[in-house]
């Protein structure tokens, strides 16, 4: 039987241990009552609708959901804060036409879950330390949006910045997806032995640093490593620079990662992109490139998959040999933008894959006001050498912040 994660009561421990620590000598608040009494509520509600016209027979689906988020967090108190969010879906329309698919129970397993609960301590100047749930989106290389485990922050040194921590579990949670910790095929629980084989470690160590040692040139190397399954390390290198005028943007990001794999069936790869970009006024255009090992190589682990990458839909990516071709346009203007996104992805044939996939994706965005906003996204996805797998899709969100 396999040991579960005790979020609650490593958050206890947690909360009684820093509570005495000598690195959380200052705050906001000063007591637990004005700490939880001046706490801050904030909340998103929206709708979403997708549906996919399907070339093989009765394969067509559509669904819509009603969801609502509320995230809470108390004030300061001795560098002490906690926080927890909610987010709840809500069916609206569902149908497949097989008649028997639930296209809205295949997205959202968990209508009701808690994306985050965590408690947080700042030490030293701008550090700190979270354990419990957190949006790691913009932390860490982490697949999905959440994570369940702890991390410590270090920002001591102007333009440097370290990341370490360890992910027990993580989750997808957000306005077309309910896929929570613990769902129902376990994907996302590093215990899952059909995902991670016999003898992983149900446990991945992460560390990132950030550098900037000038204006435009940024370094984001990083380290992950799950026992029995596989370890990366990588570098993402993003260059940027302005015309003296001011009114021309360009650069590159150049991205780089080693898999060591650990999972018997599998061999080692190297795996690389690069993003040429340019903007001026209201256009932003950007290129890429993206190339992955061939063979029985794994290019792409459990927690690493939504990567390198500048199309949603992602078909096929990152299979054997994989070499993937992108271009996207994004026309900004005021209250509006739209942008066209391309892809191209060559790959060694597989059955029920084909050789070739070609994915196309327009998008629309309107800022009605400063908490109204609308989104339209239209996708076209075409195989080579395989019938019955092409389709059309469209997505469409309105969404209000309070």
């Amino acid at each position: 039987m396999h040991r579960r994660f005790n979020l609650v009561g490593l958050l206890t421990v947690s909360f009684l241990g820093l509570l005495v620590s000598a690195v959380c000598l200052a705050g906001q608040a000063e007591t637990i009552e004005e700490a939880f009494g001046n706490a801050t509520v904030k909340g998103t509600a929206g709708s979403y609708f997708e549906f996919t016209d399907a070339e093989a027979v009765n394969s067509n689906f559509g669904w819509a959901t009603g969801y609502l988020t509320l995230k809470y967090e108390t004030q300061s108190w001795h560098r002490l804060n906690m926080g927890t969010r909610f987010f709840a879906h809500g069916q609206l329309y569902s149908d497949h036409d097989n008649g028997t698919s639930d296209p809205f129970e295949s997205d959202i397993e968990s209508p009701y879950t808690l994306p985050e609960l965590y408690l947080n301590c700042g030490f030293a100047e701008g550090s700190s330390l979270t354990i419990g749930r957190w949006d790691h989106d913009k932390v860490s290389h982490i697949d999905d949006t959440q994570s369940e485990g702890a991390y410590v922050a270090i920002n001591e040194i102007t333009d440097l910045g370290f990341i370490a921590g360890v992910m027990r579990r993580f989750a997808e949670i957000d306005y077309d997806d309910g896929e929570d910790f613990g769902r129902t095929n376990d994907a996302q629980d590093l215990d899952s032995e059909g995902t991670y084989g016999p003898g992983s470690k149900p446990y991945l160590f992460f560390i990132e640093g950030k550098y900037k040692p000038w204006d435009m040139l940024m370094f984001n190397p990083y380290i992950m490593h799950q026992d029995g399954y596989a370890g990366v390390y990588g570098l993402d290198t993003k260059i940027e620079k302005n015309t003296e005028d001011g009114e021309l943007t360009y650069g590159a990001g150049v991205n780089y990662y080693h898999v060591a794999a650990d999972i018997a069936g599998s061999s080692d790869s190297d795996n690389f992109a690069v993003f040429p970009f340019v903007s001026k006024g209201p256009i932003e255009v950007t290129t890429g490139y993206a190339r992955f090992d061939n063979g029985d190589s794994l290019n792409k682990p459990a927690w690493l998959r939504d990567y390198f990458t500048l199309a949603d839909q992602q078909k096929e990516y990152g299979n054997a040999g994989s070499d993937k071709y992108f271009a996207k346009v994004k026309f900004s203007f005021d209250k509006f933008w739209t942008h066209f996104a391309c892809g191209d992805n060559h790959y060694d044939f597989t059955s029920g894959k084909g050789d070739r996939a070609q994915e196309y994706e327009l998008q629309f965005g309107y800022k009605v006001t400063k908490s109204l906003d609308v989104n339209l996204r239209l996708f076209d996805v075409q195989y080579h050498n395989l019938d019955n797998k092409d389709y059309q899709k469209v997505e469409s969100r309105v969404r209000f912040k309070f």
